[in-house]
């Protein structure tokens, strides 16, 4: 089995996920004021798509060397990752209200 024929169905789903979790996550705020959907949301859309995006800058960048382009994108990791732990923290702390 080819690599296309795994990776572009995981990519859709993890896109159609994203996306309700987006969509319950507004419609909880909006209709209950909980902002708890909303924490976790910013942790997935940081831990994801602006991760994503920022590694495939860096990769794009013809100028950078290979070896500088990886401290580069392991710096870029760790960032998305505190990010995401953060919103879970407060996550928890306002679910414990």
């Amino acid at each position: 089995m080819k690599d296309e024929h795994i990776e572009f169905p995981l990519l859709l789903s993890n896109y159609i996920l994203g996306t309700l979790i987006i969509g319950f996550s507004l419609y909880v705020y909006y209709y209950k004021k909980n902002t708890v959907p909303l924490y976790i949301t910013l942790a997935i859309v940081i831990a994801g798509p602006i991760e994503d995006i920022l590694v495939y800058l860096i990769k794009s960048m013809g100028h950078i060397p290979d070896y500088q382009k990886r401290k580069y994108i392991l710096l870029i990791d760790q960032l998305t990752s505190l990010g995401f732990l953060f919103f879970l923290l407060l996550a928890i702390i306002e679910s414990s209200r």
